[in-house]
Formats: structure tokens, C-alpha cells, sequence
């Protein structure tokens, strides 16, 4: 009977106490949500200092929607009174409260009542008057340490909930960023999805206007075809319904009607072919070179690596690394071909790229060797195919022309998107503006920087993720082998670019770009990025660039 009172008043206890002080309620309101019971003083200051919830639900609650619970305080008042009148029941019941046990003194049996302050420990008073053993030392109240002790520990306590309460706010916080970064992407997708079916619209209006011209020549032809099948058939007939007489008197009618067709002439029915080229608004094009490999066998028989002359590509300097008799386990087998990137955006990047072998022995493209990956780039690095085709397989199947001694190769470079072909492009801009203004006195400087500012193209250009970083040194002693996959593999050489040009004199280069593009620097020039030049040539290469960068990205 005793266990089951105290655990009753304690339940009473536990369901008339603030859930956000926990201490007695005061003033009480509750949640309409989750019914919880609360002090108005600490639901208010939770409302306006934290936000607009419920601290226990999380219930969406503002401070109009709480319901005042007058009742409360006359249900407390009563608790209070049964829990001062319960100990003196229980006495007289001849009980005593379960602690009253265990504060004795172990040596007499008295009640503990006093502190020793110099041992820290609980005594009673004969300890403290007569045992002898805290003689001298300093005592106080057991009840007021008792209290200090129970004060301190609510204290740390409050700390704690205060804490408990700021890691739930904390955490709340990290909820809504988490559902705000999911809507901002899924809103993203929405925009993407919307723009990629406004491209595929127009891809199709372009195949719509592509097919109807097509289908006109055709219609034409057809028309044309019918009209000379229907002439022969007459004409057939005539030759062999008509007699000789009638034949003869025919026969003028006849050629008269097969000259008039063959008057017409057949270029009036040759048409230009319709391109089947598509312009895509994600990917950009290709741009492309073409490495022309003179005297290969001599070339093989060195055994040293060649070298294309530079493409540059919006800013980047990449170039064909060609090892005519093989490079490493498979020399004297394999036609080894490389992809290096001399000068570029100073972090690693994804770039797609083709190499092409042109058949010499015919003028049939398709017959020509294609190899095309993507590779992550780093500035000095080369990526390409160690096995690219097998050297006594060259000329017999009419890609070495061996008349002129010459191979031919093709390669081709591109960002896999516009968003990246804009971010080189920017940071080339940013470059050459670096070097423009090293090159320019104080009073140029100022007036370079105003009309700088002032250009649409580069105030509004990318600049979230591009830096204005020095353009760094470049090494060129290539990192050790790494294989991509059984065709891609990342090439390594330690040969200097100085001693790797001296090859020049035996290659040739054209560069081909799309025909909207426009070649930021001449062939002849190079130059690297960090030298010095002449502040004409630098402001020829930022009006260059200014066009590219309206005419592409604008």
C-alpha cells in the first residue's frame, strides 16, 4: 500500500510539471495538438525567441492557439496538501520513509546531521562532539549542504535541458536545410527537364524542315520518274501496236516527245544534300587538327616521339603525341598515339576527344581508324592509346602512304559541356587581363581597368567557380603509366619539351575550327602563357577573345 501510494503521488507529480523548465506549473496552458501542460511564461518565450512550434510535438503552435487551464492550479494546491499530509499518515502508521535507514551513522546508530567540512563526509553530532576523529575540523548544517547540492545539480540540470533544447533547435535547423537542398535540386531538374524538352522541340522542328525539303526532291524526282515510265511504255507500245506505215508517219511525233525530255537537263535534278548536322545547346562542337607525319620511316627508325604543332582551344594549348615505332613493352609493334595537355585550367578536368587515322589508299571514310574516350586532364598530362594499330599492318592496308611516306592523323577535342567550354574561356580572359596589366604603366592601368569594368561579357561572366590563380608552371616529365582500360592509358616520358620540338621540322599541321569560332592565337605563336609580350599582340588577344565570348556564350 505504501509503494503503490508514493508511486501515485510521484505519477501525480510528473503529470502537473512544465515539460519545458520542469518545475512546478505556473500559470498553466496546454498545446492543442498533444495536450501537454506547460507554464505560459516558458511556452511564450519559446514561441517568440525560437519558433512557431510545439517544443514537444512539433506541431506548428502560435501563442492565440493555447488553451488556458484554470483548473490546474486548484488540482496542484490539493497535491501539494496530500503530499504534506502523507508523512504524518504514514507515521502514524508506524512506517518511516525508506531513506530514514540508510542516513544512520554506521558506529551509533543516530541519524546523519552533520557535514564535516575538512573530511567531506556525513557524520552525526556524537562523531562530531565525541568520536574523537573530527576534533578541530569544521562543520556545518548536513541540511544546508544538502540544499547546496540539490541547488547546484537543478542548476546543471537547467543547463542541460537549455542544451537539449538548443541541439533539438540545431537539429530542426539541419532538417529544413536538408529539405531545402532537396527542393532546390528537384527545382533544378524541373528546369533542366524543361529545357532539355525545349531543345528536343526544336531538334524536331529542324528534322521537321530538313525531312519536308527532302521530301519535296523527292516528290519532284518521283514525279519525273513516272512521267519517262509512262513515255517509254507509250512509246513501247507504238513500236509494237503500229505497222510499218503507221510507224513511219510516227516516228517524227516520237522523237520530238523523247527530245523534248532529254532537253531537260539531269543537273536540273541534282540537289545539294540536305546536312544531317544537328546544333546541340548542351554539348559543344568539336575542335579539331590534322597532323600530317612526314618521312615515317625515318621518323620510326629515330624511335623519339613526335609532336603536332599546338590547337588551341579556347584557352587551351593541347597537342598530339605520336611514337611511330611504339612506346614502352609494345615498341616495334604498336603505333602509339597520345593526347597532351600543355596549358589549361590549373584543376583536373573531363575533356572528350577523338583520334582519327586517315586510309591513304582510298578516299572512303569510313574506312578510317576512330578511337574516341574521355579522360580527366591535368595541365602536362597525356591520355590516349599505347596500342593504337599494329605497325606492319600500315601500309599493306592503305593507311601509310608509302609513295609519299606520310601518315596522317586527325584529333579532336571538346568540353563535355557548354558550362565547362565557358569556365576556360573566363579563366583565359582572366589570364590575359593578368598579363595585360603587368604589361601596362599606373596611368594605363587605370584606364585598362575602366574599360575592363565596363564590358558586359566579363562583369557577367562565370565567376563562382573561377579563380583569377596565377597560371601555373607547367612540368612536362609525364607521371608514371596508368591503364585506363585496354585501349586508354595515361602516358609516361620524361623527354623535356625543348628536346621533344626538335621533331618539327619533320610534321605538319593544319588546325581546322568550326567556322562560328574564332582562333584566339596564330599557329606560329609559341609562346607560353606566362612569357611576356608585347602589349599589342595582348590587346589583340583580349579583343579576339571579347568576340569569341559574345558570339558563344553571350
Amino acid at each position: 500500500m505504501e509503494c503503490y501510494n508514493t508511486t501515485s503521488e510521484s505519477t501525480l507529480t510528473e503529470v502537473f510539471r512544465c515539460f519545458i523548465c520542469m518545475e512546478k506549473l505556473r500559470d498553466a496552458h496546454l498545446c492543442p495538438h498533444c495536450s501537454k501542460l506547460c507554464c505560459y511564461v516558458c511556452i511564450r518565450r519559446w514561441l517568440t525567441e525560437q519558433r512557431s512550434q510545439c517544443p514537444h510535438c512539433r506541431a506548428s503552435l502560435h501563442l492565440h492557439e493555447l488553451v488556458n487551464c484554470r483548473w490546474v492550479e486548484e488540482v496542484t494546491q490539493q497535491l501539494d496538501t496530500l503530499q504534506s499530509a502523507l508523512p504524518t499518515a504514514l507515521a502514524g502508521l508506524g512506517s518511516a520513509k525508506p531513506d530514514s535507514d540508510r542516513d544512520k551513522c554506521l558506529s551509533h546508530l543516530e541519524k546523519l546531521s552533520v557535514y564535516c567540512w575538512t573530511c567531506r563526509c556525513c557524520i552525526c553530532h556524537q562523531c562530531a562532539l565525541w568520536g574523537g576523529t573530527h576534533s578541530g575540523h569544521l562543520f556545518k548544517p548536513l541540511d544546508e549542504i544538502y540544499e547546496q547540492h540539490v541547488t547546484q545539480i537543478k542548476d546543471e540540470v537547467a543547463q542541460l535541458r537549455r542544451r537539449l533544447m538548443e541541439l533539438i533547435s540545431i537539429v530542426q535547423e539541419v532538417e529544413r536545410n536538408v529539405e531545402t537542398v532537396r527542393s532546390a535540386k528537384e527545382e533544378r531538374v524541373r528546369e533542366i527537364r524543361s529545357v532539355v524538352e525545349s531543345m528536343i522541340s526544336r531538334l524536331d522542328s529542324q528534322l521537321k524542315t530538313k525531312l519536308l525539303t527532302l521530301m519535296g526532291q523527292k516528290d519532284s524526282l518521283t514525279q519525273e520518274t513516272e512521267q519517262l515510265e509512262h513515255l517509254l511504255h507509250e512509246i513501247e507500245h507504238q513500236l509494237h501496236a503500229c505497222t510499218r506505215s503507221e510507224l513511219i508517219v510516227k516516228s517524227n511525233d516520237l522523237s520530238r516527245m523523247i527530245n523534248g525530255i532529254r532537253k531537260k537537263p539531269m543537273t536540273s535534278f541534282v540537289t545539294p544534300p540536305v546536312p544531317a548536322d544537328f546544333h546541340s545547346e548542351i554539348v559543344p562542337p568539336y575542335d579539331s587538327s590534322t597532323f600530317i607525319m612526314y618521312n615515317f620511316s625515318q621518323l620510326q627508325r629515330k624511335a623519339d616521339p613526335v609532336y603536332s604543332n599546338p590547337l588551341q582551344s579556347k584557352g587551351l594549348c593541347w597537342r598530339l603525341k605520336v611514337y611511330p615505332d611504339g612506346n614502352g613493352i609494345v615498341r616495334g609493334n604498336y603505333l602509339s598515339v597520345f593526347l597532351e595537355l600543355t596549358t589549361g585550367y590549373p584543376e583536373t578536368s573531363k575533356y572528350e576527344y577523338r583520334v582519327e587515322m586517315v586510309h591513304q589508299a582510298s578516299r572512303d571514310s569510313s574506312k578510317n581508324i576512330i578511337r574516341e574516350f574521355a579522360s580527366d586532364f591535368e595541365v602536362g598530362e597525356c591520355w590516349g592509346y599505347n596500342r593504337f594499330f599494329r605497325l606492319d599492318l600500315l601500309a599493306s592496308e592503305g593507311y601509310l602512304n608509302v609513295t609519299l611516306d606520310t601518315l596522317v592523323l586527325r584529333f579532336q577535342i571538346r568540353a563535355p559541356t557548354f558550362y565547362q567550354k565557358c569556365r576556360d574561356l573566363q579563366w583565359y580572359i582572366n589570364q590575359i587581363q593578368s598579363r595585360s596589366q603587368s604589361c601596362l604603366t599606373p596611368n594605363e592601368n587605370k584606364v585598362q581597368a575602366t574599360r575592363f569594368d565596363s564590358h558586359p561579357s566579363v562583369n557577367g561572366g562565370i565567376t563562382s567557380d573561377v579563380g583569377t590563380n596565377p597560371i601555373p608552371s607547367t612540368s612536362h616529365d609525364c607521371p608514371p603509366e596508368k591503364c585506363v582500360s585496354s585501349t586508354i592509358t595515361k602516358e609516361a616520358d620524361s623527354t623535356k619539351m625543348e628536346e621533344e620540338m626538335d621533331t618539327s621540322n619533320n610534321v605538319a599541321t593544319t588546325s581546322v575550327t568550326p567556322t562560328n569560332k574564332i582562333t584566339l592565337t596564330s599557329k606560329s605563336s609559341n609562346h607560353s602563357v606566362g612569357s611576356t609580350t608585347s602589349d599589342s599582340s595582348i590587346q589583340t588577344q583580349i579583343s579576339q577573345v571579347f568576340r569569341l565570348y559574345n558570339d558563344n556564350f553571350a
